[in-house]
């Protein structure tokens, strides 16, 4: 019996407990408690007789008498067993409706404005944005080799020296090759006819023909026009001549010494009123006199022109040249010169000079050595360019790369590729130091990669390289890629996405609300909100398994 009021203790104690923790610690507590009472004997198959102090049981189908008589003091036990499930029934029930009451705790993050910025790290292969191949231009023995592959040199270092000796007897062998071809050219024409020559160039002998015919017909046609100019000229001043002589029969003027009288500057002439032979003399009038002057002063312009005309004296000049031209041309074709042994033989010696002085400037190039153009590092060098071997021109010498010219290629995948364009920044790590660097480039196809992945070449320009800088090797990129100031960040586990796209979680009024969200740059950790919240919304940040929207909660500290 003691045993019984301890179980029974014990029930009560756990489901009271259990009741205050969870509804699903109620509920196993209330599993419970039915297993205990139905473990209690069951009335409902078995006949009760009581017969002074015993209970004696039947069994309902045979008249056997199934347990010897019990004292009537066991029929306690049942009673307690069914108060005490009573008791707690009521305890759950009671824990059931406080949980009810009870709101849910949430943690919220105020939204506020920040930064984000997408990087992508890419590594990549360093090398040189321009590499340059020094070739020899002239044919002669090398004298030193000054570098071998993996040097890094400066600009203004000898690369390689060439024999001098070699390089002056080949300067000799020019100069005398265009001397010899001038040589040969002057050997047409005899000295009497060489000022003749530059006139008969090009032209056989029904050339010349036709040529000095032209001459002819122009120096005609010059003539003509010459003796037409002239002849108006003349009539001009025979026109001129007769109104002085008129002005001079009408008395206004006799000659040009008789205008004056006795040294005077007046004009005179007779009045036809007066008596000739009184003597008597009148000055002319103004108008008369500035007629007599402009006939004289026209005579004589007309005079002057007649000998010094800008036209005709050029006209004259063309007649020269042409005389001349034709005096020339007149004797080339008696001395009797092939105009096409002259063309070819003045093609010949042209061709002479340009290879032969161009040679000349190379090898005066090639006495000091050739030069690196640039602080670089000698990335080849041909086996058989050593000290004391002859190379011909046009042999391959030295590769150098440029220092000063620095990229790093990478291969960027379709999903990074909307990311980037030319001119975002870049941290470009090489060898365990840091430099700075451009994207510069971006193909125009694609390529797959080794696992047969389609990506594109990018080129990063680094923009601060130094001596330091090693080709061929790998080089860590982050490239800032999209970046947005003065907006909605959140990290992504405040981000819920369903069938109807992304949203978040906000505390609003005492409840759960759902806002639908559009999300723009992202990261590994966190997205930039470009549509659905504000600044001040309060987005709930602790586990929302088991939120709804609409559901009641309440606020916790703010993070």
């Amino acid at each position: 019996m003691a045993d019984n009021k301890e179980l029974e203790k014990n029930i009560a104690d756990e489901g009271t407990a259990d009741a205050a923790k969870s509804p699903d610690k109620v509920k196993d507590t209330a599993d419970n408690t039915k297993q205990i009472i139905g473990s209690a004997p069951a009335p409902d198959n078995e006949i009760r007789e009581t017969t002074g102090d015993a209970v004696e049981i039947y069994d309902e189908d045979e008249d056997v008498e199934l347990a010897p008589p019990r004292k009537k003091k066991f029929k306690k036990r049942y009673v307690v067993i069914g108060i005490a499930a009573l008791a707690i029934a009521g305890v759950i029930a009671a824990r059931l409706n406080a949980n009810k009451n009870v709101l849910v705790t949430v943690e919220t993050t105020d939204v506020a404005l920040g930064t984000i910025e997408n990087i992508i790290s890419i590594s990549g292969t360093v090398a040189s944005g321009e590499t340059k191949s020094y070739f020899a231009d002239v044919t002669a023995p090398i004298d030193t080799v000054n570098v071998k592959v993996g040097d890094k040199i400066k600009t203004g270092d000898t690369l390689i020296t060439f024999d001098t000796e070699s390089l002056d007897l080949a300067q000799k062998n020019a100069e005398l090759a265009i001397q010899q071809a001038k040589g040969s050219y002057s050997a047409l024409f005899s000295p009497t006819a060489a000022a003749d020559r530059k006139y008969a160039e090009g032209m056989n002998a029904q050339q010349i023909n036709d040529r000095l015919d032209a001459i002819t017909a122009e120096v005609d046609a010059i003539n003509d026009k010459i003796t037409e100019k002239t002849n108006r000229m003349n009539q001009t001043l025979t026109d001129l001549q007769k109104v002085q002589q008129d002005i001079n029969q009408n008395g206004i003027m006799d000659s040009n010494e008789g205008l004056f009288e006795n040294g005077s500057d007046s004009y005179i002439y007779r009045n036809e009123t007066d008596n000739k032979e009184d003597g008597k003399y009148t000055e002319p009038s103004e108008s008369d006199r500035q007629m007599a002057l402009a006939v004289s002063q026209s005579i004589q312009d007309v005079s002057y022109a007649l000998s010094n005309d800008p036209q005709i004296q050029e006209w004259k000049n063309q007649i020269t040249a042409l005389n001349e031209e034709a005096s020339h041309l007149q004797a080339a074709k008696a001395a009797q010169v092939n105009p096409g042994s002259v063309s070819a033989q003045k093609a010949s010696l042209e061709a002479t000079e340009l290879s032969q002085e161009d040679t000349i400037d190379k090898i005066e190039n090639a006495r000091d050595g050739y030069k690196a153009d640039f602080n670089g590092v000698v990335t080849a060098i041909p086996a058989n360019i050593v000290d004391g071997a002859t190379v011909q021109a046009g042999a391959q010498l030295v590769t150098i790369a440029n220092l000063d010219n620095v990229e790093v290629t990478i291969q960027v995948s379709k999903s990074d590729l909307p990311k980037i364009s030319i001119g975002q920044d870049v941290d470009v790590t090489i060898n365990g130091k840091a430099y700075t660097g451009k994207i510069e480039k971006i193909s125009g196809t694609a390529t797959k990669n080794s696992n047969g992945v389609a990506v594109v070449d990018t080129t990063i320009k680094v923009t601060n390289p130094d001596s330091e800088v090693i080709f061929g090797v790998e080089a860590n990129n982050k490239i800032h890629a999209q970046k947005a100031e003065n907006t909605i960040v959140l990290p992504y586990e405040y981000i819920q996405t369903d069938s109807n796209g992304d949203y978040v979680y906000v505390f609003e009024n005492g409840m759960v609300t759902r806002k639908d969200v559009e999300l723009g740059i992202s990261t590994s950790t966190e997205a930039e909100i470009t549509k659905g919240l504000a600044e001040g919304d309060k987005v709930i940040s602790s586990d929302v398994t088991n939120l709804t929207e609409g559901m009641p909660v309440q606020a916790g500290p703010e993070e």
